[in-house]
């Protein structure tokens, strides 16, 4: 049965009482393709009322010359479904390696069978974490300032300039009063073993043993329950974000 993660979306309905000083008094209700056409060429409008009750954010984009809008979908989804759906071939890959190294006849097919392991191990690395600091950016408030180690910083700053793990275990607990690590120690300890593990694939660097350089990455990669970090990313966005990353079984997508 084949599994899969919904796509949650950012431009959700307008909260009176957020952060951000939007004027809405020129926002036009459409109904006419002319004022959509208007509205859509106004760079200024990136709200729209879907309905006469609610107004959306929607993100406004063009695909070979057709114009077309959507509420904007919130890309730690798309990154979580990415990691979501690579552990199945993680699995894959792992079971096609084992039955190869212990057949005689198919030793040849070794250096392709790990080829796909580190192939989708690193989809599962890469966009674990990338779906988990996209998140750790949007927790931050768009305009006020807050307290990284006694300074105030806004967010601009600390998306720029501030280590992953001071976001993760210092400005995020101090902000929402939540700490993830005091009530979920191994999954945080999952996630500090997926940073690691991030930045050895990104900045690949060398360390010669001889005439190799990558025996200690490729052995963690075979080593790694990427699943219990995958689903420590999901444990982690969810304790401060309630049902933001929802897994379904394609099965029940089907009426």
């Amino acid at each position: 049965m084949k599994k899969g993660t919904r796509i949650k979306y950012k431009g959700q309905k307008y909260n009176e009482d957020g952060d951000r000083p939007v004027n809405f008094d020129d926002v036009p209700k459409i109904g006419l393709k002319e004022e959509y056409e208007k509205a859509f060429d106004d760079h200024e409008i990136h709200f729209m009322h879907i309905t006469d009750e609610r107004m959306y954010g929607v993100d406004k984009l063009i695909f070979e010359n057709n114009k077309f809008t959507l509420v904007e979908p919130n890309p730690v989804t798309f990154y979580y479904s990415l990691a979501f759906d690579s552990i199945y071939q993680v699995k894959q890959s792992r079971e096609n390696l084992k039955n190869i190294l212990i057949d005689e006849k198919r030793k040849k097919e070794k250096s392709q069978a790990f080829s796909f392991v580190f192939r989708v191990s690193s989809v599962s690395i890469i966009f674990s974490f990338l779906a988990l600091e996209a998140f750790l950016n949007q927790l931050l408030p768009d305009c006020e300032c807050f307290d990284c180690d006694g300074k105030k910083i806004n967010k601009n700053k600390a998306q720029k300039f501030t280590p992953f793990f001071d976001k993760l275990y210092k400005i995020i607990p101090s902000i929402t009063k939540k700490d993830f690590k005091k009530s979920h120690p191994k999954e945080a300890n999952d996630i500090e073993n997926l940073k690691k593990m991030r930045d050895n694939l990104i900045h690949l660097k060398e360390i010669k043993n001889g005439f190799t350089s990558y025996n200690e990455i490729y052995q963690k990669i075979l080593e790694a329950d990427l699943e219990s970090i995958v689903f420590s990313v999901k444990q982690f966005i969810n304790y401060y974000s309630p049902n933001l990353i929802e897994n379904y079984n394609m099965k029940t997508m089907i009426k």
